[in-house]
């Protein structure tokens, strides 16, 4: 018997249907519950991975703080106190820096990780004396920072008021009976020479009114005693005169280095790891540069009047 229309029909729609109840089927009862098992797996995925990321953020941590510990301040606050106070005017002596003051503070605890410690010190010096202060406070390896920096100058006189504001770290759990000896490894160079160029160039504009130490400080003469030269260096801001031996240090408001060489009328200077030549009336602004070649040279023929 050959179907009618409306059977064929009635067919159709029932064959829609189940593919409908087929595809419902599918997506509620196998593709969603696939599709949710997998977003739960991303997710703890994720959560894993985050959980291994604090993890090794914690054991790099955990090493870091006992690290720290090697360079803390003494657990005992006096004593911490004392012993960085002492290193801190021995560090201002060592620069030559004057009229030297530090005081301190109560520590403040700071996220229940560690204590700060504040000490300010107040001094008076040159440029190139706060420079060498500066070199030995960041060659040094303790945990401490220098929170603020005031230099005001004294006049023309190539002279700084200077006040530094510092933090020293205490962490707790240290065993600590003294302060770090050991050095650090945060500055380029660990020649404190190579920092004169800071003084050498006047970066605080010390020259009002012309009064430029480099211009200020010249070669003011060369004379003998007991049969050796010996060069004058005059620092015509201060007035002061510097009588100084071949191969000995010199220091003055605009640079330190050493005498080289002196002549009957000129002397060879080093300073910041240069050589510049000078003649008797010439300032430090004045004098020249003595290229690689001539300094070799100009060693070799000093080498020769040590050993005579």
């Amino acid at each position: 018997m050959k179907p009618t229309r409306q059977q064929l029909l009635l067919g159709f729609m029932a064959l829609m249907g189940i593919f409908q109840l087929g595809d419902y089927v599918l997506n509620s009862m196998i593709q969603g519950p696939l599709e949710n098992l997998r977003n739960e797996q991303e997710t703890l995925q994720e959560d894993i991975q985050k959980r291994e990321k604090l993890l090794s953020e914690a054991r790099v941590a955990g090493k870091k703080i006992e690290l720290w510990r090697k360079k803390s301040l003494p657990a005992d606050i006096e004593t911490a106190r004392s012993l960085y106070r002492n290193w801190l005017l021995d560090v201002i002596r060592k620069a030559k820096l004057q009229n030297a003051t530090v005081g301190s503070g109560s520590p403040a605890n700071r996220y229940g990780l560690y204590r700060a410690m504040p000490f300010d010190l107040k001094a008076r010096g040159t440029l190139l004396q706060l420079t060498n202060a500066l070199f030995r406070f960041y060659n040094s390896d303790q945990l401490h920072e220098i929170k603020s920096l005031r230099i005001t100058p004294v006049g023309n006189s190539g002279q700084f008021d200077i006040s530094l504001g510092i933090e020293a770290l205490i962490i707790p759990g240290s065993k600590r009976k003294s302060l770090s000896t050991g050095k650090a490894e945060l500055l380029v160079s660990s020649d404190p020479r190579d920092y004169a160029i800071i003084a050498r160039d006047n970066i605080f504009g010390i020259g009002v009114n012309n009064q430029d130490p480099m211009k200020m400080t010249i070669l003011s003469a060369v004379t003998s005693r007991n049969g050796k030269p010996i060069a004058w260096i005059t620092e015509l801001i201060t007035g002061r005169v510097i009588k100084v031996a071949p191969q000995a240090p010199f220091e003055t408001v605009a640079l330190s280095g050493r005498i080289v060489q002196i002549e009957e009328e000129s002397a060879t200077i080093e300073t910041g790891g240069q050589r510049m030549k000078l003649t008797i009336g010439q300032s430090f602004a004045q004098g020249t540069i003595i290229q690689p070649e001539a300094t070799d040279k100009l060693q070799t023929n000093s080498d020769s009047e040590i050993n005579k």
